[in-house]
């Protein structure tokens, strides 16, 4: 059978879950000027689950606080707005998708590898003076689509997975190969439609292929931030042949990182991920 076109494959999206509420409000509040923290904070103690995953990287020896924090309200004023948002964020996307069986895939293995490229991007963030929030969302969300077309059209990722194992090639290429677009193409497409900011679009588009994406926009440092997640190994998956993203030099000496810069992300990088991982699960 022929796989599904690109426009076949959007088109399927209302079989997804919704994001969830919790994580609408939360975008919403990224977005607007005046936020009232009491409200943003009674929304997201809504979903017990999210908070409970929150409070718990809120009170990791990451953040380092005096004494533990027991709601949602007082995380936001020790640890911050927008820590506190990007981790319910990652809670939400990483609770809110279904659960996913298929032979050579392994979901553990594809949440640590988005979570530490999430928080990669947000220890970029700084040297680089870009802001943080957008950076891990675009992080979190880099490898969106290829969950969606496992979703979607599970048969037909399973020939994927077969191809790029009898090939020792990258997943990406295997996508390209059978379906004729990737999940780079998905993930946009599927972003676009959920009215996500075009920053974020334009990353998710172009995070293998930087050059192509907007001048000065995200897609470069999610390309860097994702060869960071697997350079540190961050997924378990002992670094298989064919899997280690081509690192686009160009775009990496763009960014200008000196050795000092890099040291300190890899470590930022490497502890933010050790205190995130309750997100997990």
């Amino acid at each position: 059978m022929k796989p599904p076109s690109l426009d076949e494959m959007i088109g399927q999206v209302q079989k997804l879950p919704s994001m969830p509420t919790v994580a609408i409000e939360v975008l919403r509040s990224m977005a607007g000027a005046d936020i009232d923290i009491d409200t943003l904070a009674r929304q997201i103690t809504q979903d017990q689950v999210i908070t409970a995953r929150v409070l718990r990287v809120a009170n990791s020896p990451f953040y380092g606080l005096q004494s533990r924090v027991g709601s949602i309200h007082d995380a936001i004023v020790v640890v911050g707005l927008s820590a506190i948002r990007s981790l319910v964020l990652a809670a939400s996307v990483m609770s809110g998708l279904p659960a996913i069986r298929c032979p050579g895939f392994s979901q553990h293995r594809f949440w640590r590898h988005v979570l530490g490229t999430a928080v990669a991007a947000q220890a970029l963030a700084r040297p680089l003076k870009r802001p943080p929030e957008a950076l891990f969302l675009a992080g979190l969300l880099h490898d969106i689509g290829r969950l969606a077309m496992l979703v979607l059209y599970p048969t037909d990722f399973t020939t994927v997975l077969g191809i790029a194992a009898a090939r020792d090639c990258r997943l990406e290429d295997a996508e390209r190969s059978h379906f004729g677009y990737d999940h780079s193409e998905v993930g946009a497409a599927l972003a676009q439609r959920w009215n996500f900011p075009a920053d974020i679009v334009d990353a998710l588009a172009w995070h293998h292929r930087p050059a192509l994406g907007l001048p000065g926009g995200l897609a470069g440092i999610i390309h860097y931030a994702d060869a960071i997640a697997h350079a540190l190994d961050l997924d378990q998956d002992g670094d298989q042949p064919g899997q280690m993203p081509s690192l686009d030099q160009d775009a990496v000496s763009a960014l200008g990182l000196d050795w000092e810069s890099l040291n300190a992300v890899l470590a930022e990088t490497q502890a933010r991920f050790d205190s995130y991982e309750p997100l997990l699960g």
